[in-house]
This record gives structure tokens, sequence and C-alpha cells, in this order.
């Protein structure tokens, strides 16, 4: 068999298996989310959300689960300015996003705390 030939069916079977792994990988990363009442956040996450942003008082509160990864999204109004915490299931800081407008649009500014 020509070898010229077999070159263009080889690579077209490695491409397809690429975009099917990719398209596997992708859809593992789709995970889970649910609002949650305030009263269900594990307290170990609200202290150090609370203790994250001095005088903040939490209104809202989500629950994302992807594969084995919980991370708990809460928000709420310290002063005049909003903020996003995020949380690991163990109670570290991940991410704390401030929103200083309320014109509606994403203008944040971000503090990570890795």
């Amino acid at each position: 068999m020509n070898t010229n030939v077999r070159w263009p069916r080889a690579l077209c079977a490695m491409l397809v298996c690429g975009v099917l792994g990719l398209s596997v990988r992708a859809g593992e990363g789709e995970g889970k989310e649910e609002k949650l009442a305030l009263k269900d956040v594990p307290e170990a996450v609200l202290k150090a959300a609370q203790e994250a942003v001095k005088g903040i008082v939490f209104d809202e509160a989500e629950k994302k689960t992807r594969g084995e990864t919980v991370v708990y999204e809460l928000e709420g109004k310290a002063g005049e300015k909003r903020y996003e915490v995020k949380v690991s299931a163990d109670g570290k800081v991940l991410k704390v996003e401030e929103d200083d407008d309320d014109d509606g649009d994403d203008d944040k500014n971000e503090k990570d705390d890795d």
C-alpha cells in the first residue's frame, strides 16, 4: 500500500479522536449550581467570608459543584459597595470581588487570596 495514502487517513483518525477527547473533557467542566438560603451555608464558609470583608451583610448564596470540588459564592454589601466572596468547602477564601457601582455592568475589582 502506498504510504502517501496512509498518512491522510492516520491524520484524520487522530484529529477525530482528539476532537472527541476534547468534547468529553469539556463535559467534565460542567458543574451543578444551586441557590442556597444563608442558613444552609456551612458555618466555616460563612465565617471565612465574613472575615474576608469586614462589616459585610450577605444577601445571596450559591453552591457550585464541579466534579469533587465545591465552591460557595456569597454576595452582599459592606458600606456602599457590593462584594462576591468565593470560599472553598473547607473555609478557605479563594477570591473577593468588589463591585463599587450600581449601574448594572460588571466592572469589578478582584482580589485573589492565593
